[in-house]
C-alpha cells in the first residue's frame, strides 16, 4: 500500500508532484552551477539564463499549485505566481545591459515565490513539512530582497551570486519532493 514518507500524510501531494518538483529542483541545481562557474558570460546568455531561473520558479509554482492537495485560494495564489515569474522570466530574456534591472526582476520573482511559499505552509494543515515550507519560503524571500536591493554593477557578481542562490533553491525544491514522494510499504 503506497504511503507517504511522513506518517499518516499520503494524501497531500499527487503522485506525479514529488517527481516534478525532484526534476525541477535538479534543474534549478544544474542551471544554478553553471550561473556560477560561468561569470563571464555575454549578455544574451546570462539573460537567457536569468530567465531560465525564473521559469524555474514558475514552474516549481506550477508543480505546487496543480500538484498539491491545498486550499483552492492558495492554488489561486500560486498560479498567480507563476504567471508573474513568467512575465519576469520574459522580460529577463530581453533584458538589455542593465544589471539593476536584471537582478530587480529576478529578486521580485523570488520575493513573490517565498512569500507565497511561506502561506501555503502557514494556511497547509496537511502538510506535515509546513514548518519547513515556511522557513524555506521566508529564507527565499530574503534572498529575492538581497539580489534585489544589492548595489550589482557588472554582470559576475551578480552571476555568482543568482547562481549560488539558485542551487540553493534547486536544493530545497528535491527536499520537498523526496520528502513527499510515495514509498511502498511492505507488508510482514
Amino acid at each position: 500500500m503506497p504511503a507517504n514518507r511522513i506518517e499518516g500524510r499520503s494524501e497531500v501531494f499527487a503522485d506525479w508532484a514529488w517527481q516534478s518538483l525532484v526534476v525541477t529542483g535538479g534543474c534549478s541545481v544544474v542551471l544554478g552551477v553553471v550561473l556560477a562557474v560561468w561569470p563571464d558570460k555575454s549578455w544574451q546568455v546570462a539573460g537567457f539564463l536569468f530567465g531560465l531561473v525564473l521559469l524555474a520558479t514558475a514552474a516549481f509554482q506550477v508543480v505546487m499549485a496543480f500538484g498539491a492537495r491545498i486550499h483552492p485560494a492558495l492554488k489561486w495564489l500560486e498560479v498567480f505566481s507563476a504567471v508573474v515569474s513568467l512575465v519576469l522570466a520574459l522580460w529577463t530574456l530581453d533584458g538589455g545591459e542593465w544589471v539593476a534591472l536584471l537582478s530587480l526582476w529576478i529578486g521580485i520573482g523570488w520575493v513573490l515565490r517565498g512569500i507565497v511559499q511561506a502561506i501555503v505552509g502557514v494556511w497547509s494543515e496537511e502538510y506535515a513539512g509546513a514548518g519547513g515550507l515556511e522557513l524555506i519560503g521566508l529564507a527565499t524571500v530574503a534572498a529575492g530582497v538581497g539580489v534585489a536591493v544589492a548595489p550589482f554593477t557588472t554582470l559576475p557578481p551578480l552571476s555568482i551570486t543568482v547562481g549560488l542562490l539558485t542551487v540553493a533553491l534547486g536544493v530545497s525544491e528535491i527536499a520537498i519532493g523526496l520528502r513527499v514522494q510515495p514509498v511502498t510499504v511492505g507488508t510482514f
